[in-house]
Parts: C-alpha cells; sequence; structure tokens
C-alpha cells in the first residue's frame, strides 16, 4: 500500500512511525499483497479514517479491491451482503460506542462470515478471548501500524493463524500488574515517564498544557505510591511502560 511523504518533525513532534521512512516500504506492499487475496470492507466510527481508505484503494500500485468504508454497524453489514465470498473486515474499535462487538456478533451469524483484523487505539477494557471467540483473526494496536508487529499479523493472516499485537497484551499486564485503575491518559504519562520525559516534553507531545502534564505525574505518584519522580519512573519501567507506545 503506498504511504504519503511527511516532511521531517521536530525531535518533540513524534509519530507512531513515519509514513516516508523507506524500510517500511516492504511492510505496505506485503500487507496489501496479503489481503488483496479478500474483497475488503472497513468499519470505522471515524470519517476521516474512512475517507483516507477509500482514496488510498484508488491510488496506483495498490492491489486490494475495497468494496467500501461503512461508518455504523448497519453500512458494514450491507458492504458485507455485496459479496457471497468471504471478505477481509479491516474493523476498528472507533465503529461503536461498545467498541464493535455487536457488530462482531452479527458477523459471526452471517453464512459467510468474514475473516475480521481488530484495530484498537487502546488496550482499556480490551478481552482478547472474547474478540477472538468472536471470529477475530488478528487483533492489532493502531500504532503499531509501521512496525514489525504489522508485517508479522500480515503473515498470520496469510498463513490462518491468529496473532495479537505483543502491545496489546503488553498494556492489558501493564495493567493488572499496577493493580489500579488508570485511565487512557495517565498510561500515555506514565509511559513517557518511563522514557525520561519532563513535564514539558510530555506536554509537547501530547499536546496539552505543562501544568495539566504536571498534575497528571503528581497524581501517578500517589496512584502508585512512588516516592518522588525518579521512583514513579522506575516502577513504570518495571511494569513494561518504557516498551510500551505513548498513545496506547
Amino acid at each position: 500500500m503506498l504511504t504519503p511523504s511527511v516532511q521531517a518533525l521536530p525531535r518533540h513532534a513524534r509519530l507512531p512511525f513515519n509514513p516516508s521512512d523507506p524500510s517500511l516500504v516492504s511492510h505496505w506492499i506485503r500487507f496489501d499483497e496479503v489481503i488483496s487475496q479478500w474483497p475488503v470492507v472497513v468499519g470505522t466510527g471515524d470519517e476521516i479514517e474512512a475517507f483516507l481508505c477509500a482514496v488510498l484503494s484508488r491510488r496506483a500500485g495498490v492491489r486490494t479491491r475495497l468494496l467500501g468504508a461503512g461508518l455504523s454497524e448497519r453500512e458494514v453489514l450491507d458492504l458485507l451482503a455485496l459479496e457471497s465470498s468471504v471478505c477481509l473486515l479491516l474493523l476498528s474499535d472507533s465503529i461503536a460506542d461498545d467498541r464493535g462487538l455487536a457488530l462482531l456478533e452479527r458477523c459471526r451469524e452471517l453464512t459467510v462470515p468474514p475473516v475480521v483484523l481488530y484495530c484498537i487505539a487502546s488496550a482499556e477494557g480490551v478481552d482478547v478471548d472474547h474478540l477472538l471467540a468472536l471470529g477475530v483473526r488478528v487483533i492489532l494496536s493502531i500504532h503499531s501500524i509501521g512496525k514489525l508487529n504489522f508485517r508479522q499479523a500480515a503473515e498470520d493472516l496469510q498463513r490462518g493463524c491468529s496473532y495479537v499485537d505483543p502491545a496489546v497484551a503488553r498494556a492489558l499486564a501493564v495493567a493488572a500488574d499496577a493493580g489500579v485503575q488508570l485511565s487512557v491518559r495517565e498510561r500515555q504519562v506514565l509511559s513517557l515517564v518511563a522514557k525520561g520525559f519532563t513535564n514539558r516534553e510530555i506536554a509537547e507531545q501530547l499536546f496539552i498544557a505543562t501544568s495539566t502534564a504536571r498534575d497528571y505525574v503528581s497524581s501517578l505518584i500517589g496512584k502508585l505510591r512512588a516516592g518522588n519522580r525518579v521512583e514513579l519512573a522506575a516502577k513504570a519501567v518495571q511494569l513494561g511502560y518504557s516498551q510500551m507506545p505513548a498513545t496506547l
């Protein structure tokens, strides 16, 4: 799949990956090659994502045949009904408030259920076993796109194997180990603290005020019973947050 070029970013304006990185070209080509064996339906609650999928599917060199991008359960099911053969459903957890679970139930009841690649923005509340039981073949963090996880997901998809993104598994394990309930934003801040970011750098990375970043750090020191910021960073590293994308 072809990717747009972007200008070099300053140090603190980090992206989960650089779309113009030449080393990623083989990943995109391989992924396009794998998913092109099925008619593809995209399910997302984000109109921009749907639009970009439609645009990219029409780029020269892209082999994948996109049937359409649905913004609701009804739209996705209508698109799946266009084909009598097995489709590949690229489903984002943004599709509905229940993160698409009802849609997955409906898909499983279809005469020809789709192969499902389920993409999540956050691991919060994710039940991996339930998703696999609903027929999801691949569970992938959106923040792993452009990384080796993305390529491995494609390989396992072609082999007919189930694949759970290690970044998702780590996030769930960290949540269990911490023994406390952390919000998505708190996990983002903790990941950056584990990587040695200052409050100002955390604010720049997450597009929040420096004072807000400071307040999150102070709250996390209390929640995780750390004596100070240094102890908080050490605990975050111990829990695996230094290995997690800041946006999971």
